[in-house]
């Protein structure tokens, strides 16, 4: 699970807006059987022929003398051989510098800041991987302590052009990833003014808010990265146009949640 930490300052009229970003990955396994109380990672069980077999609800292969020649492995590689020898999927995600989105917006008559925030996955899962995105509040972007002031999160559907009304504050992201094809449908465009259709992923296009605490899909990779990993970029932006805000620190706790297939 990855926490990014974002913040707006204003000081003598002017907003400064900074993104901190940290976090961790948070690594699954594969496996071959589940219910509601467990996970098989794999599976192996002497019977007189061994073979596999299979139905709409599991696949079960088992094996009867199996011989496994165990673990080898070094700097660029770790090898488990042996027929049936145990699988395991691999995932590692970046923990992103702080940043600071810009430029600085005039605390009076309003103005746009913006910044990029990127996710160096590395997955060797043939299903690929999601990646979830949530705020810690709603709205996500508040004056603390008491959080009286606040940008207002942008509308949970995403539209395709950034846009905020007069005396309004807004908050919001979109993503673009490595690849269009990691994208969730609702961030994707058909190259003219819908969101939710087609396969492009434009910049600066499909810009969504978020949803209180709930998580919203953000990436759906089907397949697995190449050795170096993809980067999936969120890019974060705030907007006052004449609201008048109070001036101090604003803040918002972001979770970035990126898990296996």
């Amino acid at each position: 699970m990855m926490k990014n930490f974002s913040k707006i300052f204003i000081i003598s009229g002017l907003v400064f807006a900074s993104l901190l970003v940290s976090g961790l990955f948070h690594p699954l396994l594969a496996y071959v059987m589940q219910s509601t109380n467990y996970k098989i990672q794999a599976d192996d069980s002497l019977t007189a022929t061994g073979g596999e077999w299979s139905s709409a609800n599991y696949v079960f292969k088992d094996t009867m003398g199996e011989v496994s020649t165990g673990l080898s492995d070094s700097t660029s590689y770790k090898l488990k051989a042996g027929y049936q020898e145990m699988l395991e999927s691999y995932l590692s995600v970046s923990i992103p510098d702080d940043v600071s989105l810009a430029p600085p917006i005039p605390g009076i008559t309003g103005g746009t800041a913006s910044a990029n925030v990127v996710w160096r996955v590395i997955a060797d899962n043939s299903a690929g991987f999601d990646m979830d995105i949530k705020a810690s509040t709603a709205p996500a972007m508040k004056l603390p302590p008491d959080g009286t002031s606040y940008f207002d999160d942008y509308s949970t559907t995403p539209s395709y052009a950034w846009s905020v009304a007069s005396d309004n504050a807004k908050f919001g992201f979109t993503v673009e990833p490595a690849t269009a094809e990691d994208t969730v449908l609702a961030f994707l465009d058909n190259n003219s003014d819908t969101c939710g259709t087609g396969s492009t992923n434009n910049t600066d296009t499909c810009w969504s808010g978020f949803n209180g605490t709930t998580n919203i899909s953000a990436i759906h990779r089907t397949t697995r990265t190449g050795v170096s990993g993809e980067n999936e970029t969120v890019k974060f932006q705030a907007q006052s146009n004449g609201k008048f805000m109070a001036e101090g620190d604003y803040k918002a706790t972001v979770t970035v949640l990126v898990a296996s297939n």
